[in-house]
This record gives C-alpha cells, sequence and structure tokens, in this order.
C-alpha cells in the first residue's frame, strides 16, 4: 500500500474507516513535533551552513506548514554562534515567524535554550514574548560535560534557573511551556551504554522539575526494544504520567523495522508525541563525528508506523 506521507493524507487515510479514526481518537491522536530547523540542520557541512540562508529556512518553515502541518515546530537554538554559526540568526527567525504567522491554525514555535546565559539574550529582549523554550540535558556526565561544559548536578541547577528566570518575565500573560531533552537514552557517545535503572532514576527526579514534556533522546540511534519498555515500564510504575513522554529517535540504516516497533510500544502506552524532520540529517554535532551522525525520524516513517499500528489494532 501507499502510505501517507503528511497531515493531509493521513487525514485522508483515517476518513476511509470508523474504525480507524476511534482507534486514532483512543490514542489521543498521536502528533509529530517537528525538529527540521534545529536537530535537522545543527549538523549541516560548512558548505551547506552558508547555504542555509535566512530566506531560505523562512522558506523551509512554511513549507512545513504548508505540508506537514505540525502543531509544534522548534525553529532554531540560542547557543554558542562560534560552536553553531548556523543558528545566529535565530531571534530574526522567530521574529520574521511571529509577525508574519497568518494561519488559521496557529503553530507552537519552539526555540532551544542551551543554558541561563543564552536564556538572559532573549528573555525581554524581543517584542514578541516565546512562550515556547526547549532545554537540554542527558543521562551521561561525561555528555553533558562536552555538550554544554556543566556536570549533570550544575545542568539541574541551571535548568531550576531558567524556569524561575522564565516564571519572574513579566511580560508574560501565559504560562510557558518547556520541553526537556534527555539525551543518551540509553548509550552515551563517549561512556556506551548506559545503566537503565540509572536512566530511570535519572528521569524520576527530572520529572519533579516544572517540565510540560520529557522527551527521551535516542542520541546514538541504538535503542533497542526491550531496553526501551523497561524504561518506560518502570519509569509509569513510580508515577511519571506517560503523556508527560516523548520520543526523539534516530535512524540508523537497516533499523527502520526496529524504530517502528519502539513507536508501537510507545503508542501502546499513550505516548503521542514524536519529533521528525523534513530532512534527512540530524544529531548532536558537538558530541558525534560528522560522519557518524545519523538522522532523524521522518516524516515517512512516522506515517507507516502510526499507520501499521492503527490496522494492527483495529483487526
Amino acid at each position: 500500500m501507499q502510505y501517507p506521507r503528511c497531515a493531509t493524507t493521513f487525514r485522508k487515510w483515517l476518513s476511509y474507516n470508523q474504525k480507524y479514526i476511534e482507534i486514532y481518537n483512543k490514542l489521543s491522536q498521536p502528533k509529530p513535533f517537528d525538529v527540521t530547523l534545529r536537530d535537522g540542520i545543527q549538523g549541516l557541512k560548512k558548505e551547506q551552513i552558508e547555504e542555509m540562508t535566512t530566506e531560505n529556512k523562512i522558506k523551509i518553515y512554511n513549507d512545513i506548514i504548508r505540508i506537514y502541518q505540525p502543531k509544534n515546530i522548534e525553529i532554531g537554538s540560542i547557543v554558542s554562534e562560534k560552536l553553531l554559526p548556523v543558528f545566529k540568526d535565530t531571534q530574526k527567525i522567530f521574529a520574521l515567524i511571529e509577525n508574519n504567522n497568518n494561519n488559521i491554525i496557529q503553530q507552537n514555535n519552539y526555540i532551544l535554550v542551551s543554558n541561563q546565559k543564552n536564556l538572559f539574550k532573549i528573555i525581554n529582549k524581543t517584542d514578541n514574548i516565546i512562550n515556547n523554550f526547549s532545554f537540554i540535558t542527558s543521562v551521561s556526565n561525561s555528555f553533558q560535560k562536552k555538550n554544554t561544559k556543566m556536570s549533570l548536578e550544575e545542568s539541574d541547577q541551571d535548568i531550576i534557573n531558567m524556569i524561575q528566570t522564565i516564571n519572574l518575565d513579566t511580560n508574560r500573560c501565559q504560562e510557558a511551556n518547556i520541553k526537556l531533552y534527555v539525551s543518551c537514552i540509553n548509550e552515551c557517545p563517549i561512556e556506551g551504554k548506559i545503566d537503565n535503572d540509572f536512566i530511570v532514576n535519572r528521569l524520576l527526579n527530572l520529572d519533579k522539575l516544572n517540565i510540560h514534556k520529557l522527551c527521551l533522546s535516542d542520541t546514538c540511534g541504538t535503542l533497542e526494544i526491550d531496553d526501551f519498555e523497561y524504561i518506560i515500564d518502570t519509569c509509569c510504575f513510580f508515577g511519571i504520567q506517560m503523556s508527560k513522554l516523548s520520543l526523539h529517535l534516530h535512524v540508523k540504516p537497516n533499523r527502520e523495522n526496529i524504530i517502528e516497533q519502539i513507536i508501537h510500544k510507545a503508542l501502546e502506552r499513550k505516548i503521542t508525541e514524536f519529533d521528525v524532520s523534513a530532512l534527512e540529517t540530524g544529531g548532536c554535532s558537538v558530541t558525534i563525528k560528522n560522519n557518524e551522525l545519523t538522522p532523524n525520524l521522518s516524516y515517512d516513517l512516522y506515517y507507516k508506523s502510526l499507520v501499521d499500528y492503527i490496522k494492527k489494532t483495529s483487526e
């Protein structure tokens, strides 16, 4: 069969069968979270970065909204311009998008902020209030130090400080949405395999923070089904709400079937948000060599996995 590749073709496929609609609704209507303009471009080569102009980014954004219609989309990062120059125009991108957003369906435009120092660069420094933030941490001390120059303990305190800073923003008229990426589930490119019980304990502690989404990030693209089930089932046993979790998966060659099975296991547990990219790129270029980076989950594989699960459940 020809699988849906975007929101429009997926809705059309759903409409063919009332049972499909009922199953999708019971799943709480899973949605893709677009990371094309953040994780999808941070590992680009120098010559590709030069082509990723502000104008091209705006075109990519508009194409994504028109074709894929994600409710949530990351549009860039506030990070060191020396380290990741591709994001030097993130604030400009945000202003252009917010000032020209005439869509009937309003998107939640997220910006990833790496630390409190960078948060101060944008908080109260723009006419457009930023209501959607992504933060980053991990389950690996070595990874965290290389990625942010902070230990896990220092990173946690920095996140707490950022949340407090956002909450003290007097210009804000609504509560901010905060997504926290938890990298290295369950392998670190520096330390190797991470103990599952350590990961669970780390997630339980992070769950105590005022975070709306904990995004489990398969940084190395090596997460196995059994490990994934153990981690989320144990987290559930100790009280983490599955609706609070989302997934950021990287897809190595010949692992598409494993990724689909992980998505199915997530859907079974009412995890409903999955990071996707419209570009066949992705990965943490700060901690992983460019030739070892693996693409993000694509829209094609996301919709194939969702459709296969709905069909299987309807039988």
